[in-house]
This record gives C-alpha cells, sequence and structure tokens, in this order.
C-alpha cells in the first residue's frame, strides 16, 4: 500500500550552542490511507514538533516530507495551498477566533481554497458539518459563548470543511472533561470512514487503543 504522508530522518534544532535543544533527532515516519496513527509521549517529547513539521507549519532543522510519494515543494505558496487542501489540523487549546460566529470560524478554510466555493454553498457546506457535530444551533453564535467542547467542535469543522486527506489533531481533549473528550474522539475516528487518516498526538492511553497503530516518542527520538 503507498502511503498517504511520510517522514524520512526528520531533526529539529533550537537555539545554538549551550541554549541548543534538540526538539527531534533522526525521526522516521509513514502513514497510509484511512489508517488512525497515535503518537504517544510525555510532555515535551517533541509530539506537536512532528505535527507542526508534518503539517508543514514549521521546517525541520533537516529530514524531509513526502506527500502522496512527493517532496513538499520549498516554496511557502506550495506550502500553504498544501495546508489548506491535504491537512486539517486539530489544536490542543482549540485556536478558534473567540469574537467571531461558528461559521465565520468554520468558513475561513473555504476562504483560501483554490477554487473558492459561492458563499450560499460555503454557508451550506458549514451548515451540514455542524448538524453532524450537533453545532448547527450555534452557526451565528460568537464562539465565545460556547464551552471547551463546543468550541472543540468548531475547531474540527473547520479542520474538515475542505475533506483533507489527512487529519492531525494534537492532545485534541487534553482540555476536555471525559464526556467530551470521547463524544470528540468518536467523530474523530468516524472521519476514517470517510477516506480520511488521522494522526493523533495524544498521552491517553484509552485513546491509544482505538488506533490502528501507536508510536512512541521519548527526548525527540522514536523508540
Amino acid at each position: 500500500m503507498k502511503t498517504l504522508l511520510e517522514a524520512h530522518n526528520l531533526s529539529k534544532l533550537y537555539g545554538n550552542g549551550r541554549s541548543q535543544v534538540v526538539a527531534l533527532k533522526d525521526v522516521s515516519i509513514s502513514l497510509f490511507p484511512g489508517e488512525c496513527l497515535a503518537l504517544m509521549g510525555p510532555s515535551g517529547s517533541g509530539k506537536s514538533t512532528l505535527l507542526s513539521i508534518l503539517g508543514l507549519i514549521i521546517r525541520p532543522t533537516s529530514g524531509c516530507v513526502l506527500v502522496q510519494g512527493k517532496p513538499v515543494e520549498e516554496d511557502e505558496r506550495s506550502r500553504a495551498r498544501l495546508r489548506n487542501e491535504f491537512f486539517g489540523y486539530i489544536h490542543q487549546e482549540f485556536a478558534v477566533i473567540e469574537n467571531e460566529t461558528v461559521e465565520k470560524n468554520v468558513m475561513i478554510p473555504l476562504q483560501y481554497a483554490r477554487i473558492k466555493p459561492s458563499r450560499q454553498e460555503r454557508q451550506s457546506r458549514i451548515l451540514q458539518l455542524l448538524k453532524q457535530l450537533n453545532l448547527d444551533w450555534a452557526v451565528h453564535k460568537n464562539v465565545s459563548f460556547l464551552s471547551g467542547g463546543e468550541r472543540q467542535r468548531v475547531a474540527i469543522a473547520r479542520a474538515i470543511i475542505n475533506h483533507p486527506s489527512v487529519i492531525l489533531a494534537d492532545e485534541p481533549t487534553a482540555a476536555l472533561d471525559r464526556k467530551s473528550a470521547e463524544e470528540i474522539m468518536g467523530f474523530v475516528l468516524s472521519m476514517r470512514d470517510q477516506g480520511c487518516s488521522v494522526l493523533i498526538a495524544t498521552h491517553d492511553e484509552r485513546i491509544a487503543k482505538t488506533c490502528d497503530r501507536v508510536l512512541h516518542l521519548v527526548d525527540g527520538r522514536l523508540l
């Protein structure tokens, strides 16, 4: 089976000299179509750094990332297009715009699409997705009025509105109560049925057990 996303010998260094920190060291990883892969490790192990490199948010000090078998181009315009079309990124702290409505938050990726849907189509797609997340009642509400679990569902809707091939989830349930966490994970994992692959960074064994494979990252290295 061909890989959807892979990386070879990724290393990431911060600082110089005695203050230099090795965030990642020679990490190689592969993600296959329809797979859910858990990345486990303690805080500070490099999980967020790895997801940010794989999602083309930051660049590695050395090593390379391949999307559908092809190296990612170096120019920022190509990387930005892939970030918007190929990836859906779910942050631990939601990363939503508090003083904007749910609709405007979810609409952001659509506004940067190469083929921009009409406003009517955007509104229709957003409402349909929010219904799946049981959040259609809040479409015109400001995010600041929502609970933590509801905000995370807004973040998920924004991450998947462009039908990404890969979802990168960085501790998406860490700030949630158990019930909300179970609901969020249930929806994220259901994305595999739609042909999506999921890479989730977590320290929760219960979440890891629901995934197809588990990798362990410690001190910037895969065990």
